[in-house]
């Protein structure tokens, strides 16, 4: 082999070691350090918590608008033009609670909501510790690091580890102890929308797919005339008894990947008639498509507890709000819909939580076309477990200067996050001290049970 093709040999090999989607397994000191158990394989159940991060702070505040008389007009005055109209918004039957409408482009919601499939989470954030508007203002408690920041609140809410950036996402370390009793527990937590700080650290790490399937090696097709020949020289480098401890761990990781994604694209595709209808690919329902023959397919891969984060970007709404807004929730909604579906087809719909997080909320206040960063946020869940048709928490006041704005219509959250996570972890598997390991901020906190499931 001459020094040019050499070299490109190593690179094209470098470039499969990244495309290949695998999981290296989780740190033996966390493993080590578990303060408590749970037996999956005891029985044949199957829990799944399926992720939606809306990147860019969603408005939850344009998606779910109150409708009671008082309550409508503040929030008209808040948000001025930028005003959801009554005409544009669906009444959900919440029986004895508050009066609330979601926006139109969201009408898929609304069903899922007054079916009992779907709940809405209110005023939930990122807080260290429970958080007055006084002591906001005084300064006398630990608020989360570059509040209002993108990059700094994403990586928060997806660590959830204090209050700076950590090394470990919540996703990462709850999948670590559910993965002990699988049969494949690399296939334990699974993004479809790449690398992410949830699923990231030194717990069991996410094995990445694409909403079309495994990620291929690339450059070793063995049928191509150039890449052939690459793809012999590899098998036998890979093939060699190795006596250097780094030569031998890389062809162990290589050949495990290329296992890996050959089995699971093998049992991918005899379950792909599972799921009837493809949705247009590059969209939330595309990804979720994905993530539902994943879930298909658990008893042949041998899968209790799984975990999937799946993406929606856009949500970044400082000008054109109102058209933006419309487009995205419409998107959300039919992909959240299509997967609600779907689960109920294969029979998994029990097994199946989803919900929503963001980096954060938006501001009450319009700067002329669209809405600045926020705190404070509604989510949603989404399963047959789920305690559906249901506000669960308290709505804020939609008044600028009102008892829930600490600056600029900036709505100060009642949930922490911590607490939000917490209670889906729960229905999961977690236990009580594995609860406290995932989350540190969870003790600081009365209680976890926000009512979320039956």
């Amino acid at each position: 082999m001459s020094e040019y093709n050499r070299r490109r040999f190593l690179k094209r090999g470098c470039q499969a070691i990244s495309t290949a989607g695998l999981a290296l397994g989780a740190n033996p000191m966390l493993t080590l350090a578990r303060a408590a158990e749970t037996d999956f394989s005891a029985s044949d159940d199957y829990r799944a918590l399926v992720c939606i991060f809306l990147q860019g702070g969603s408005d939850g505040f344009s998606l779910f608008v109150p409708t009671a008389n008082g309550d409508y007009q503040d929030y008209a005055n808040s948000r001025k033009a930028l005003a959801v109209d009554r005409n544009n918004l669906l009444e959900l039957s919440t029986q004895s609670g508050p009066q609330i409408g979601i926006h139109s482009a969201a009408a898929p919601l609304q069903s899922l909501f007054n079916d009992g499939k779907l709940s809405m989470v209110s005023n939930v954030g990122n807080l260290i510790e429970p958080t007055t508007i006084q002591q906001y203002k005084d300064k006398t408690v630990q608020l989360p690091a570059q509040l209002f920041s993108h990059s700094d609140q994403e990586i928060q809410w997806q660590q959830l580890q204090g209050r700076n950036r950590g090394t470990d996402g919540w996703g990462a370390i709850a999948a670590d102890y559910l993965s002990q009793y699988q049969e494949r527990d690399y296939l334990t937590s699974i993004s479809l929308a790449g690398s992410n700080y949830w699923q990231a650290g030194y717990g069991q790490r996410p094995f990445t797919m694409k909403e079309t399937g495994v990620l291929e090696y690339a450059g070793l097709d063995i049928n191509d005339e150039w890449e052939g020949v690459r793809a012999e020289a590899f098998n036998r480098v890979m093939q060699q008894n190795q006596t250097n401890v780094h030569a031998s761990a890389f062809a162990d990781i290589q050949n495990r990947a290329r296992n890996v994604t050959a089995e699971l694209g093998r049992v991918l595709e005899s379950n792909s008639a599972l799921v009837l209808a493809q949705p247009v690919e590059g969209t939330l329902a595309s990804q979720l498509s994905m993530v539902a023959q994943l879930i298909a397919a658990r008893e042949q891969l041998g899968l209790h507890r799984q975990i999937f984060y799946v993406e929606m970007k856009g949500f970044d709404v400082h000008d054109n709000q109102n058209a933006d807004n419309a487009t995205l929730f419409a998107e959300l909604a039919e992909g959240m819909s299509f997967f609600q579906n779907t689960l109920e087809q294969i029979g998994m719909a029990e097994q199946v939580t989803t919900f929503t997080a963001s980096d954060f909320g938006r501001t009450l206040t319009s700067n002329g076309d669209g809405t600045d960063h926020g705190w404070g946020n509604h989510m949603m869940v989404m399963g047959g477990a789920v305690n559906g048709g249901q506000i669960i928490g308290e709505l804020p006041s939609m008044a600028v200067e009102g008892p829930d704005s600490v600056h600029n219509g900036r709505i100060l959250p009642k949930i922490s996050a911590s607490q939000y996570a917490a209670s889906l972890l729960e229905w999961a598997g977690l236990e009580q001290a594995q609860l406290q390991h995932v989350l540190p901020n969870l003790v600081n906190f009365d209680g976890h049970d926000l009512g979320i499931f039956s």
